[in-house]
């Protein structure tokens, strides 16, 4: 990936995320995780924010234009306020529909795939959830059509696996039981026509609720790298 980066001086609202996490995104259409592929470097994990009229919020401003972050430079604000209930528990809620989400106050978040091209892949990819740092426990679910809710991805059940496709974008629910910060690690792996069996991982962060004004302020002075695409 082509990058030009651009510095903004602003203050981290999170003092337990990673210096370089200068990023805060709390609304808008993010895709997180969004993976591309060189066969020199592997996979390579990042966010991507389209851009356009729905572009992500970021530092509270709507970005239009389409850019990148690293995974350690960005963190998706879930709101208190943004709320649901799935077999009788309740989840910090990251919505599958834009509606919704903006209704809530939290991002639009997609997984996005279209970097990889369909014609190097043999097969479907798979993610699946490696890790997870945080106060509780993480979700992520689809509703099929019989209305039946599927689950997709959970900490509790590590051999839960999502197939996709080269070329791909797909919406969720995300789901978080506790207040705090998170660190989602997703691996990937599939079978490239060129280089064989190949796979990666990287770790996106999530702050539930928004940023407190009792912590702004604690790790002032950085500065904001934002990536920007096709420099």
């Amino acid at each position: 990936m082509k990058s030009l980066f651009r510095m903004f001086p602003l203050v981290l609202p999170f003092a337990s995320l990673p210096l370089s996490a200068a990023v805060v995104i709390s609304g808008g259409h993010i895709d997180a995780p969004a993976f591309g592929y060189d066969s020199a470097d592997g996979f390579e994990p990042h966010l991507h924010n389209e851009g356009g009229p729905n572009g992500a919020i970021i530092n509270g401003v709507r970005v239009e234009e389409d850019s990148e972050f690293e995974p350690d430079e960005a963190v998706i604000r879930v709101a208190l306020t943004s709320t649901t209930t799935l077999n009788g528990k309740s989840y910090f809620w990251l919505p599958d529909d834009s509606v919704t989400a903006s209704t809530n106050g939290v991002p639009f978040v997609g997984i996005g795939l279209e970097e990889l091209d369909a014609g190097d892949w043999a097969g479907l990819l798979t993610l699946q959830l490696a890790d997870l740092a945080g106060p509780g426990d993480f979700l992520m679910w689809t509703t099929d059509l019989f209305g039946e809710t599927v689950v997709l991805l959970d900490s509790l059940d590590p051999s839960k696996s999502l197939q996709l496709a080269a070329g791909s974008h797909s919406h969720f629910n995300w789901g978080f039981t506790e207040p705090g910060i998170y660190e989602l690690t997703f691996g990937i792996s599939g079978n490239h026509l060129g280089d064989g069996p190949v796979s990666g991982e990287g770790t996106f962060g999530f702050a539930v609720p928004e940023p407190s004004s009792a912590l702004l302020g604690a790790l002032g002075g950085l500065a904001l790298l934002r990536r920007r695409r096709g420099a």
